[in-house]
């Protein structure tokens, strides 16, 4: 008998609370009054950047020469590249193109890094600097008909 009480009322509260909420249609962008945006702490930047988050790399000036000055060399380079498997072959196509085949270590690299990876490969090798158009691309190890990009003077283009 009590749980049919409770029952009851308890239908009879939300019926009359359910009569309280009735959608109605609003003129403004995103169902929100204006003013409620006002008094939020909402800051889209982190650390209240006045700079979007994509410009911050444009100023970047590193040089493969901060690379071979903390390492010593370009050999000791090199050498950690093919052992952290971020490099894993590089050779000539049929048509005499330089191809570098890198690992999955090399995508799980930032944009920054890898780019700096190839930077550093152009450097030593001295790829587009040597021909008028000289390039190379870049292949995964999983996916050797499809280049993942090139990198010419112009930087890493990828597909």
């Amino acid at each position: 008998m009590r749980n049919l009480v409770f029952s009851l009322v308890f239908i009879a509260l939300l019926t009359s609370f359910s009569q309280l909420a009735e959608a109605k249609k609003r003129n403004y962008l995103w169902h929100f009054f204006p003013k409620h945006w006002q008094t939020m702490d909402f800051d889209p930047y982190l650390g209240h950047q006045q700079i979007r988050q994509r410009s911050l790399w444009d100023g970047d000036d590193w040089t493969p020469e901060a690379w071979i000055k903390d390492a010593g060399d370009e050999r000791r380079i090199m050498r950690d590249l093919y052992q952290s498997h971020i490099i894993l072959d590089q050779h000539k196509d049929s048509q005499n193109i330089p191809v570098l085949v890198v690992g999955d270590p090399f995508k799980k690299l930032s944009d920054m890094d890898a780019r700096r990876v190839l930077k550093f490969i152009d450097y030593v090798f001295e790829i587009t600097t040597s021909e008028k158009d000289g390039m190379f691309y870049v292949y995964h190890i999983d996916d050797s008909k499809n280049p993942m990009g090139l990198y010419n003077k112009y930087g890493f283009q990828d597909r």
